[in-house]
């Protein structure tokens, strides 16, 4: 058993002792009985069971829990497609899914947001951090799938020197930042020179997801 499966069953133990406990101090009128107490933690120890071979079956296939249940092609997939035809774009278009909007092959199969390889491409996707500090119930962001929003750079931002703050509206507002990592690809890319554009590819009013890459790349995923 490794290091993670360890603390998982640890954490199961101290779950199920404190149940146990929580059961004793209420009235006894109101206790679990033996058999059903057996029975609850049969049940929260088959739901561990699934969850832990769930992310066995998605780290085995170089994925995300999220993105093996969604359908999304493996990494290793996903690598050896993302190769630029002779045209120089690569097999890819955004389409529209359950999701909002996604990476989708030429034989319809999706392609996690997270998949590594499209850095390489300047493919950059994120949950917008530190949403709920701009929220102002007086004037309330509204979003929709596909909106362009904006890329502010903040080079003397005190808290984060790669700080990538994401704007709406005109004049714009912050809503919101790009994830730590995410700020760190993008700063590089924006103060060595190179133009990038941002759009909602979920439009989750507490925490849009932002699509972030080159113009070039963006016309070429939006291709028809």
């Amino acid at each position: 058993m490794g290091i993670w499966d360890r603390v998982k069953a640890s954490y199961r133990e101290a779950k199920a002792d404190a149940f146990q406990q929580a059961n004793e101090a209420v009235p006894a009128s109101m206790r679990l009985d033996a058999a059903d107490f057996d029975t609850r933690r049969e049940q929260d120890s088959a739901v561990a069971a699934r969850s832990a071979a769930e992310e066995r079956r998605a780290d085995a296939q170089g994925q995300t829990v999220r993105g093996n249940r969604a359908g999304y092609m493996s990494a290793e997939e996903a690598d050896a497609l993302l190769v630029p035809g002779e045209d120089g774009r690569l097999p890819l278009r955004l389409v529209r899914s359950g999701n909002g909007l996604d990476l989708a092959a030429p034989d319809g199969r999706l392609i996690d947001y997270n998949t590594p390889a499209l850095r390489h491409f300047h493919i950059f996707a994120f949950r917008a951090v530190g949403t709920s500090y701009y929220e102002n119930p007086a004037r309330p962001f509204t979003f929709r799938t596909g909106q362009t929003v904006g890329i502010l750079r903040e080079p003397d931002n005190e808290h984060d020197p790669h700080a990538v703050a994401l704007t709406t509206g005109w004049p714009a507002r912050t809503f919101g930042y790009a994830t730590e990592q995410g700020a760190r690809w993008v700063a590089e890319l924006t103060d060595s020179g190179q133009h990038l554009v941002a759009l909602i590819i979920q439009a989750e009013r507490s925490s849009p997801c932002v699509l972030i890459t080159t113009p070039e790349m963006l016309a070429s995923l939006r291709r028809e």
